[in-house]
This record gives C-alpha cells, structure tokens and sequence, in this order.
C-alpha cells in the first residue's frame, strides 16, 4: 500500500464482505486494521477480496521476508522497460526519430499511427501489456465500484494511446507508471523497516538460569523474577537489574547515547542493548510484551491514529481539488472543441492528461511519510512521540515548564548535613505525615507546607535553616532532619540558550522544592521565571496560564506530581524510569537519558520535521500547477503527466525520508 488512492480501493471492496464493520489504515506502514463478525466472515474471506484488486494483505505480526508476487512483479516492470527500450532502438535503426515520435501527436488512429518497423510495434505492444500486468486487476476494481483512481486513468490513457496510435508514448507510459510505483515502494519500505528494525534488537533466545545450570528458552517466555545470563557481546534479552557482574552497555537504540554506559550490580538495564564486556546475570522485572522496547514500538504504532494538523488539513484539501479537477479535466476535452479550437481527440487526449496530473498521491502521501520518518528518528535518539500531533506541537513551542530534581538538575544528590530530632518535633513530623496524606500525597518538606500543616515555628525555623543552601529536606522514620543538594550539569547553562535560540522564548520552573533550593538552580543555568513550594494542583494551573500566555507550552516532569501539568499543557513530556511510570501514561512524549538534552533534540527535530512538511506541500502544489497549466494548453503529453505525478509523489516521499538522518548534535539544525 503506497498511495491513498489504493485506500479508496480497499474500503469500496472490504465494504461489500458481509461481516466487516471497520476499517483503519496507515500508509506510511502498510497497515490495515478490519474490524469484522467472525460469525459472518473470515480472515481468509477478506484476503480474498484484497487479492481480487491485485493486492495481498498479510498478518501484521508475521511478514515474510519476500513474496513470489513481487519478484514476478519486478520482472514484469524490467520486460516493460526492456521491450520499451528495444522498440526505440528498433526504431533508431531504421532511421526514424523516438523524441519527434514522443513528442509529436497525430491523434489520426491506429490505422494510422506514426511511421514505425512493424517490429517496433510489436515490441511496444508486448511493453505495453507487461507494464499493465502490474495494475490492471486494480484498475478493473477501481471501474467496478465507479471510482476514478490513478490505475483505472492510466488503463483508460493506455487504451486511448492504442486507439490514437501513439504506440511508443503508450508504452513509455505503462513502464514509467511501473516503475515510478516500484520507487514508491522501495522509498516507503525503508522507512517501515527503520521502525521494524527497533524489534530486531530484542534476542530471540536467553539463557535461563536455574540453580546451578542454565540452558536457552525464548525470550518471549521470560516471567518477572527469572533470571538470565548475558554474555560478553550478548543482547540483554529483558528488562531487569543486575544481580551479579558489571559490564559496558550500550544503551544507543533505546536513549540515542553514543557512549555505553557502565553498569553493575543494583543497576537497571533494558531489552535489546548490548553488553559490550563482562558476564552479568539479570533478574526479569518485566514480561517480554511489557519491555519498554515493546512499549516503544506499541507507541509508534498507535501514533498512526493521533494525526497532526497538517495531515488533516492536506486530507481536507484533497477531498475538495479532486472533484475540482476532474471539472478542470471535462473542461479542457469539452470547451475547445465546442469553440472550434481544435478536434476533439486532441483535446480528449489533452483532457485525459489532465486527469493523470490530478491524482492527489503527492499531498497524501508527503506528510504522513514526513511523520512517520521524523517519529522513528526521534525514537532511535531516545525521544518517544506518541503522534504527528505531538511531534508538530513540540515543533511550535514557545514556552517550557519543567521540574528541578533530577531534571534541571543532575539526579546525583549529596547529603550535606542532617539533624537529629527530640522526641516532641518528632511527633509533629508524625502529624505532618498524615496532613500530607491527607492531602492526597505529593507535597514536599518546605518551610510553606510546614506552616501549612500547623508545625511549631521551632521546627519550621530547623526546616528553613536547612533549606538556606540550596537543599531539599527529607525526614527519617529515625527522626532525622536531612538537606539534600543537587546541582545542574555543566552542561544545562548551554542548553537553556540552546533552546531560546530555537524559538522557546519562556523556560519557567516550576519547583515542588523550598524557595533557596530553586533559586539557586535557575540562576545556575540562566533562568530567570522559577515558582517554589509548588503542589501538584499548583503547578498544573501555573502550566494553565503559561499555556494561556503563549498557545504552545509544554511541561517537563518525572514524577507523578507531574502528571496533572502535563496534561494541562500543549505536550507533556515525561522522563522514562521507574519511578516516573505513573507521569508517563499521562504524557505526550517520554525522553530516555539526560532530560534537557533530549528536550532540546526535541525542540531542534520538531521543527525540522515542520520545515520538511511545509517543503513538501509546496513542491507537490508547484508541480501539479506547472504541469496541470501545461495539460490545459495542450503542451504536455501522456507520459509527461505520469512522470509529473509519480515524479512528485517520489520526491516529497525522498524529501520526508531525509528525516530519517538524525542531527550530529541534539541542537544542531539541517
């Protein structure tokens, strides 16, 4: 499935199967998803209604790797192509020209097409047949349900080319169509295989360890709490922590890092990253269907149903300009001759062009594939987009909320001094516990809350004192008072600026830490807009009016606290750990590594994907134009108007594909 127009042919078919009540499709991956009454049909009964149109569908979770039908259908494309080619040196031999015979246009019949070797003929007349091989069944399907496609308008040219004699234009025309839809193919398929190739990652096999020995099972059997042994060089085949060993990992498929990390003993590991040295033995947190890599690909797929804007709009314009060119097309056959301008086989054929140049498959195409390409790039650098609407509101963006620890800041806190509590003040922290319960949890130990909860101003003084540094307090069920600190990276100053440089003119944080805390950390990276003390309700309507202010804000969060700011604003970004799982349902995009950083990957590839998008409406709406203004003066002939259509389905695909090259730096634009 490489075009709209064969979405249009599959639902008027899978329509009439008794039994079938919806239908989904995805282009850009060559998904379709029925909905049907398994009393009243079968999954064969629909596979035999798609083969009926000359296509084949295939289970989802099992593609074979190659298909009888293709490599008969590229064989067929290369007799189309050779045969062409011979008629025209056939013609070259015995003197006669192919570019005049191309270009010029009797429209005198059959009986008396252009001087040409009956040799050539014949040899048009077999390219002819081979190419339409290709798509006739689709073109016959297309007839019988009364709907103009591009297959059935191509048949028609190739049938009014005979009648017209243009033999040699008629057999260009059926290998270019071939061919131009076998680069469709080839250019879309990489990009379905970029998204495949995630799911390559995860082993089939791992070693199960039971007591003394171990021996191979599949990975999809692995239950939470078994343990596995990874080789040097190995795979991990789950999500789990490491029992035993310490070995690099290379985490690049799952967080973008180019770097591999060391791990060891405690530490958590993912499916499908490699260990690069050292035995390690793993215990299974999660099934296999619930491995984060499953749950990315999950995603990826579902996104095919959160359509951004611009492909909803590009699907409105096309309902409305082909009806308004098929008008255009039954005017340009119609009005010249009634005006006695000419004849009407000239201007039949003129019309008949027109209507090539008007299949939509450029618009249709451009922007999903777009997508698709800037969603598994994303992806592969760390960054989970759950849709084309997110991916194009990060693109817009102009303002960025975010949380301090473990954020903004490194994730590594220090203990800086701790305090040891009388049994009295002990008991008030008792009483703030269950007024924080009360409150629903998620409020932090800071001088506002304390006071909140009705503490003595004795403890709240220790509370402040503690906070005066910069640090976050923690009580202990040992009646302990603790100030935590955690400083910025070296490297957030750079990407706040980064980032204000890409369009995102407010960064505000929004903090549930006390007041010192996160002044000290907004002044460190250079922001100038921070709250303190926050509560979770708080923070949601500081995103509320941020969002206000600007249209686009978006909030950065890891924690549950999070969760109602991120669904308040135009997309919520989450940081994927295990302690975030709750943020993360809640959020549009989940980042994998250093937080900021990947935002800042985000900000950069939402906008180029926007860029692209644009580009490619543009280029399909300029090609179409020119070559539909050439049509409409009788300038273009029929394999000009094939080669403008595919030509321009083919570039704005390649042009979306470029997506698929990450940037060298996640800030660095194209």
């Amino acid at each position: 499935m490489d075009c709209g127009e064969e979405v249009s042919l599959l639902r008027a078919r899978l329509s009439r199967v008794k039994g079938v009540r919806e239908l989904h499709f995805d282009v850009a991956r060559g998904l379709m998803e029925v909905e049907y009454a398994p009393e009243l049909t079968t999954e064969e009964a629909i596979g035999a209604a798609v083969a009926s149109i000359g296509m084949c569908c295939e289970k989802w979770a099992a593609r074979p790797e190659k298909k009888r039908s293709e490599n008969w259908g590229r064989r067929a494309l290369w007799a189309s192509g050779a045969l062409l080619a011979g008629g025209m040196a056939l013609q070259v031999w015995h003197g006669e020209g192919v570019v005049e015979t191309l270009l010029a246009h009797g429209h005198a019949g059959a009986a008396h097409h252009h001087e040409m070797p009956v040799s050539a003929l014949v040899c048009y007349a077999a390219s002819i047949a081979a190419g339409a091989s290709l798509f006739w069944r689709k073109a016959w399907a297309a007839l019988r349900s009364l709907r103009t496609d591009m297959n059935l308008l191509v048949g028609v040219s190739l049938l009014g080319a005979a009648v017209l004699g243009e033999w040699a234009e008629g057999a260009t025309l059926a290998f270019l169509y071939g061919l131009a839809g076998r680069l469709e193919s080839l250019s879309l398929e990489r990009a379905r295989r970029s998204v495949a190739r995630l799911l390559e990652l995860i082993p089939a096999q791992a070693w199960l360890v039971h007591g003394d020995h171990e021996h191979r099972v599949e990975a999809e059997t692995l239950a939470a709490g078994a343990r596995v042994r990874v080789k040097p060089g190995e795979r991990i085949p789950c999500d789990g922590r490491i029992l035993e060993g310490e070995a690099l990992v290379d985490q690049s498929p799952l967080t973008g890092e180019p770097v591999a990390v060391e791990k060891r003993e405690g530490d958590e590991v993912f499916a499908g990253t490699l260990n690069q040295s050292g035995a390690l033995l793993v215990e299974v947190r999660r099934a296999a269907q619930d491995a984060r890599l499953q749950q990315m690909l999950r995603m990826l797929e579902e996104s095919g149903s959160r359509k951004s804007e611009s492909e909803r709009l590009v699907e409105r314009f096309a309902r409305r300009y082909t009806p308004a060119v098929l008008l255009l097309a039954a005017a340009v056959a119609a009005v010249p001759p009634l005006a006695g301008a000419g004849g009407w086989s000239e201007w039949l054929y003129h019309g008949m062009a027109v209507l090539l140049i008007a299949c939509p498959c450029a618009f249709v195409i451009s922007t999903p594939v777009t997508v698709m390409a800037a969603l598994a790039s994303a992806a592969r650098q760390g960054v989970l987009v759950k849709g084309g609407a997110f991916l194009e509101a990060a693109g817009r963006l102009k303002a960025l909320a975010m949380d301090r620890a473990g954020i903004l800041t490194q994730g590594e806190p220090r203990l800086a001094c701790s305090e040891e509590l009388s049994e009295a003040h002990q008991e008030e922290l008792r009483q703030w516990q269950r007024w924080r319960a009360g409150q629903g949890g998620g409020i932090p130990l800071t001088p506002k809350w304390a006071e909140a909860a009705g503490l003595t101003l004795e403890l709240k003084e220790k509370i402040s004192g503690l906070a005066q540094d910069g640090c976050t307090v923690a009580a202990r069920q040992s009646g302990v008072l603790e100030a935590w600190c955690d400083e910025p990276p070296e490297s957030a100053r750079r990407l706040v600026k980064a980032l204000k440089g890409l369009g995102v003119e407010r960064i505000v944080l929004l903090a549930s830490d006390p007041a010192p805390a996160a002044q000290a950390a907004a002044q460190a990276v250079g922001i100038t807009e921070y709250h303190a003390e926050l509560s979770a309700g708080e923070k949601a309507e500081e995103i509320r009016r941020l969002q206000q202010e600007t249209g686009a804000a978006a909030m950065l969060g890891d924690c549950v606290a999070d969760a109602e700011a991120m669904k308040r604003a135009a997309v919520g970004i989450s940081v994927a750990s295990p302690a975030s799982e709750a943020a993360q349902e809640s959020a549009d995009v989940i980042v994998t590594g250093p937080a900021l950083e990947k935002v800042a990957f985000l900000a950069a590839h939402a906008r180029r994907a926007l860029r692209v998008i644009r580009q490619n409406i543009a280029l399909a709406l300029l090609l179409k134009a020119a070559f539909l203004a050439a049509a409409a003066t009788g300038r273009a002939a029929l394999w000009m108007a094939v080669a403008a259509d595919t030509g321009a389905t083919l570039i704005v695909t390649l042009n979306g594909l470029r997506l698929l090259r990450s940037t060298a730096h996640p800030i660095q634009e194209e």
